[in-house]
């Protein structure tokens, strides 16, 4: 079966894992809406193209979710802040098994033993190698940095840009020859 050379993450994507072709080379299997296609670069590296294709990268989108999150370990990813996509691996994303989610197309969680059992939105399900309480703790870690990043997006300064400044408070040219703008500093405590 022949892979595709290339493929952007987008907002129909369910999840995709890392597969070895017929040569023996890492792929990524992606689950798009009902298809499922083979796509001729890792998933690292498909996370990193479709960064880098809007002007972003892996590097950095891993970094602000660490910044975002504090420390934890295996950090989701926002692959496209512009449709809303945020990707969480399910255990290392260094491993070529590795599963990475799409929580907005998990319909359902449900325990089957030490596993869970993640219905998703095209109608097929899959079985995660790990307990229920640890998958549901990444869809909402995911979803958590989704919400944090658009509230810091739309919102950059946080409760201190919504203040209003005083009314008509003139910069004056000092005899120096400069304006004042020292008056508009903030006190350092």
């Amino acid at each position: 079966m022949l892979s595709q050379p290339s493929y952007m993450i987008d907002e129909m994507m369910i999840l995709m894992t890392g597969e070895y072709d017929q040569y023996g080379k890492l792929c990524t299997r992606v689950m798009d809406g009902a298809a499922a296609f083979l796509v001729d670069r890792t998933p690292l590296q498909l996370l990193d193209d479709t960064l880098t294709y809007i002007g972003f990268d892996l590097r950095g989108a891993m970094s602000s979710a660490k910044l975002i999150l504090g420390k934890k370990m295996k950090y989701p990813v926002i692959v496209n802040p512009y449709l809303g996509v945020c990707l969480f691996p399910v255990n290392s994303p260094h491993k070529a098994d590795c599963i990475w989610f799409n929580p907005e197309h998990i319909m359902k969680t449900t325990a089957a033993g030490n596993k869970t059992k993640v219905e998703l939105s095209n109608g097929y399900y899959i079985m995660v190698d790990l307990k229920l309480y640890y998958f549901n703790n990444k869809i909402q870690t995911a979803r958590q940095l989704m919400r944090i990043s658009k509230e810091r997006g739309t919102h950059p300064n946080g409760p201190t840009f919504l203040l209003q400044p005083k009314k008509e408070q003139q910069l004056a040219k000092e005899k120096t020859g400069k304006y004042n703008f020292h008056s508009l500093e903030r006190k350092q405590d």
